[in-house]
């Protein structure tokens, strides 16, 4: 019970940055969809934070399923820094 309280209050802020970062997402396909009419490319540090941002949101929900919630709060950690520095980026 006590595991299984511990993995519920890991699941609402996943969800919320789950949202945060599907804002993210939808924000640089607009961005880059405008760049690519100028024929210009997203900058490749950006690119590589949306990437790092969601592999390590996948590895939080997969920790999460598999019931390892420091692993999952892992993630999580990791998963906040690359959104902070694309919302830094996007001016969000």
């Amino acid at each position: 019970a006590a595991n299984r309280a511990e993995l519920q209050k890991i699941r609402e802020p996943l969800v919320m940055l789950g949202t945060r970062a599907a804002g993210i997402r939808s924000s640089l396909q607009t961005l880059q969809r405008s760049q690519a009419a100028s024929g210009l490319n997203l900058r490749g540090d950006m690119q590589e934070a949306a990437n790092l941002m969601n592999s390590y949101l996948d590895g939080a929900n997969a920790a999460l399923n598999a019931g390892d919630s420091a692993q999952a709060k892992s993630f999580m950690d990791k998963a906040e820094r690359q959104i902070e520095k694309l919302e830094k980026f996007l001016n969000r």
